[in-house]
């Protein structure tokens, strides 16, 4: 059973009200961690439950996630642009 992609209610905003381009850029690096579940971020930062965020820099584009298992879920917290005009 593959993993599932949760994006949360900042990310999936962030998501909606980038432009086509940045979507299309941006879905792509999301399917991509779906096949790689285990995949380890650039960096790490603990969220306010302790819990260890991977934290992918990938172009223009920061994605922050920690991965439910358990769940077989990967949860996306932020995503942010690197980039100022987005």
């Amino acid at each position: 059973m593959p993993y599932r992609l949760v994006l949360n209610e900042d990310a999936a905003r962030f998501l909606v009200q980038a432009s086509r381009p940045a979507q299309r850029r941006l879905n792509v690096v999301l399917d991509d961690l779906k096949t790689s579940p285990f995949r380890l971020g650039d960096l790490q930062e603990l969220d306010e439950e302790g819990r260890e965020n991977e934290i992918l820099a990938i172009g223009n584009w920061m994605v922050t996630y920690w991965t439910d298992h358990a769940a077989r879920e990967i949860r996306v917290t932020r995503l942010e642009s690197t980039d100022e005009g987005r």
